[in-house]
């Protein structure tokens, strides 16, 4: 695992530059519920296609990669979108 972190340490530098700036627009929308829903939507999406595209690169992608970042993206997005209503 230190060596997958090793070899990718610009695809995990951008994943955090995205979750820096995924907090900052998420606050920044406080009153908003709507646009704090859409932004989360955005972030769940993004992430999915980061682990993805990440994996395919590094040619250890396969089905249970792809399923546990979809369940981990769409169960992110399902807390945040309850946590706003």
């Amino acid at each position: 695992m230190k060596s997958f972190l090793k070899k990718n340490q610009i695809a995990y530098l951008f994943l955090m530059i995205l979750l820096v700036a995924f907090i900052y627009l998420f606050m920044r929308a406080w009153p908003n519920g709507q646009m704090q829903r859409y932004i989360a939507i955005a972030f769940g999406v993004i992430y999915f296609f980061w682990g993805v595209i990440t994996h395919t690169k590094s040619k250890r992608i396969n089905s249970e990669i792809v399923f546990e970042y979809l369940s981990v993206s769409m169960l992110a997005i399902l807390v945040i979108v309850l946590i706003t209503l």
